[in-house]
């Protein structure tokens, strides 16, 4: 698995500049950046194919440390809050290898990257203090209609992850819930 980091993100682990990675299905691939989102240090990792995103809010310096382990976390809740089981989130992680720091991915899934981001500035819902993991913001920008890298058409990351879960064989042919794309709004908490 290649996790491509961003300029920004190299800066701020004090990284020096890794080197492109071997050519991979960009299924396993992800772009990882550092941003500032509701005054706390976040990390976004974005599927270089799909534009699947997780978002880390809350990032302490000994998370930063254990980068790998907090994005594996944030995978594995990002899937497991779209329905995805432990066996298909491990199958996955196996199928992608150990992971490895590269440069980002191009353009296109950068480009994406940052319209998820841009995308998530106007979510006034409050983040959740008691996690790092912000299942409903990821829940609502997975449901931002965009046209990923790995796909010709527009469409969901959350319908672009399904596709890409059936097509290296982790599901096969799942029935969608006509009301997952379907996100709650509640005033107040």
């Amino acid at each position: 698995m290649q996790l491509g980091l961003t300029i920004s993100l190299q800066k701020h682990l004090k990284l020096k500049s890794p080197s492109y990675g071997k050519p991979a299905d960009l299924f396993f691939c992800w772009e990882l950046h550092i941003i500032r989102f509701q005054g706390k240090n976040a990390l976004a990792a974005v599927n270089a194919n799909n534009r699947f995103l997780v978002l880390m809010v809350g990032m302490k310096a000994a998370d930063w440390k254990l980068l790998q382990k907090r994005f594996e976390e944030a995978v594995t809740a990002g899937f497991l809050s779209e329905g995805y089981t432990k066996e298909q989130i491990d199958a996955y992680f196996s199928l992608a290898d150990e992971p490895v720091f590269t440069k980002t991915h191009g353009r296109k899934p950068v480009g994406g990257m940052n319209k998820a981001i841009d995308y998530l500035y106007y979510l006034p819902e409050p983040i959740d203090p008691e996690h790092l993991y912000q299942e409903f913001h990821c829940r609502f920008l997975n449901r931002d209609i965009c046209s990923p890298i790995g796909f010709e058409d527009y469409g969901y990351p959350v319908e672009f992850l399904e596709v890409d879960m059936n097509r290296i064989g982790i599901i096969n042919d799942r029935v969608n819930d006509k009301n997952s794309n379907i996100i709650e709004f509640r005033s107040g908490r």
